[in-house]
């Protein structure tokens, strides 16, 4: 059977075979990119089952898969959240159901099986946080060498898989992109198997089956709405959509939104000032650290998928993505990341501008898990007080701040935290305070008074500070 695939520069269109494994124009040393024989399109057949790997036949060939059971996700129907938001066709896809809990897991299922196909014991690759973790996992099963540059601000859930997967984790001390930097040299040096998302080609092919699922799974969405970090994903979906129309499996593609954190969006920035994409962003400011690239290396195929789409590139705060990553929670049982919650944040406005109708469908992309992030977790402790937090942080600080009102002794305290403990338990934690320098001690008349010192002023201050952020 001849290869339906050939690779070709997205730079300069030069065509390539698929002899060896390059990943740069040797013309211009721009992207390669996989591309389908159209002709063979048409006569693609698929197996029933929906996973992953039912899309094998649109994929470049691997000896054998290797898989963690990745893809087959649900397209829930938001009903709830949909009437908050006054949209009667809401649906969310839902990537959190993957192995590692993202969409990278589809990623990391081709890039592994093509790298034990090759030959390969050894794999580099840079992240931030999702597709080292996907990587990572699928390595372990293959035991292969799994080696992730990561950025100097990473989730503690995503490095904690990665770890507990034993990759071999260093920090690059820059962001994403001087990861990415790292991994190339390490390729070049090591002769490491190249799995980073921005540089192997293979990863568009893996995240376009999201659009192959959703084309089965019910009517084509009038709007599909992604997140946009490097602008691989958006990409990624658009080249799925447009796959399906030349087999005849869609009459129509839906309109693209990709969504990027307000505090940095390059990609949208671009596209609202109708200018082509400027070398990086000029700020680095998001809790969304999912989609926190300054230098989008996919940015202009994003933008061109978008605009061919009719569709438009919006950017939401990190508040809006943190209150919606819990209304969704709240309303349909799904928990996102921040940058997946962004995908629903920016649905109001366009809702208010006319620009989305009431009656048109929408499916957002659910990329990752929140479980994996810091920044969801820690806003949800609003409801909660110190007592919450440690009931003996809680005690000490009551007992300062009764101390920071007037000079005390450890009865008189006991009284007015309601004698709820025990008087040893009280002069315990006084101690504690005296020890800690927090307070000191002095003698009128039979009894020992306790006063406030400033480091202990200093700590009542942060506590206050602590609880407003929390």
């Amino acid at each position: 059977m001849v290869e339906p695939f050939h690779r070709v520069c997205t730079n300069c269109c030069t065509e390539f075979g698929l002899n060896g494994f390059p990943l740069k124009c040797s013309r211009c040393g721009g992207t390669l990119e996989y591309a389908l024989d159209p002709e063979y399109l048409k006569n693609v057949t698929f197996s029933d089952l929906l996973t992953f790997w039912k899309y094998r036949p649109v994929m470049p060939s691997v000896p054998r898969p290797v898989s963690l059971g990745e893809g087959g996700t649900p397209l829930w129907r938001a009903d709830r959240l949909g009437k908050h938001l006054r949209l009667k066709h809401l649906t969310l896809k839902d990537e959190t159901r993957n192995p590692t809990n993202s969409f990278k897991d589809r990623s990391a299922s081709l890039l592994i099986s093509d790298a034990t196909g090759k030959g390969f014991d050894s794999i580099i690759s840079a992240s931030s946080g999702n597709h080292g973790a996907a990587l990572s996992a699928y390595s372990a099963k293959e035991d292969i060498d799994c080696h992730v540059i990561v950025p100097n601000d990473l989730d503690l859930g995503k490095l904690a898989q990665m770890m507990v997967y034993n990759a071999d984790v260093t920090e690059s001390g820059g962001p994403i992109e001087k990861a990415i930097n790292l991994a190339m040299g390490l390729e070049e040096r090591r002769g490491w198997y190249q799995a980073t998302t921005e540089l192997n080609p293979l990863s568009i092919e893996a995240l376009k089956t999201i659009s192959y699922e959703i084309s089965e799974q019910g009517e084509m969405p009038d709007w599909m709405v992604v997140a946009m970090g490097s602008g691989v994903t958006i990409h990624a979906v658009w080249k799925g959509f447009h796959e399906l129309e030349l087999m005849g499996r869609i009459e129509e593609k839906p309109r693209l939104i990709g969504v990027q954190a307000s505090g940095c969006s390059p990609i949208t920035d671009a596209f609202t000032e109708k200018r082509e994409l400027l070398g990086e962003s000029s700020t680095l400011d998001t809790i969304a650290l999912a989609i926190k690239n300054y230098k989008p290396r996919f940015g202009t195929p994003a933008l061109m998928a978008i605009k061919e789409s009719d569709g438009l590139a919006v950017a939401v705060s990190d508040d809006e993505m943190l209150r919606f990553g819990k209304e969704i929670a709240r309303s349909e049982g799904i928990f996102p990341e921040p940058a997946s919650a962004a995908t629903v944040a920016c649905l109001p406005p366009l809702l208010n501008q006319g620009i989305i109708t009431k009656s048109e469908s929408v499916v957002c992309l659910i990329t990752s898990s929140g479980l994996k992030t810091d920044d969801i977790l820690t806003s949800l402790n609003k409801r909660h007080r110190s007592l919450g937090l440690n009931a003996k942080i809680a005690t000490k600080e009551r007992l300062l701040l009764e101390i920071s009102k007037n000079d005390s002794y450890g009865y008189a305290l006991w009284d007015a935290l309601g004698r709820n403990i025990t008087l040893g338990a009280v002069y315990q934690h006084i101690s504690d305070l005296e020890t800690g320098g927090l307070v000191t001690s002095y003698r009128s008349g039979r009894r020992r008074y306790l006063s406030i010192t400033e480091k202990g002023l200093k700590v009542l201050s942060a506590m206050d500070d602590l609880r407003t952020l929390l």
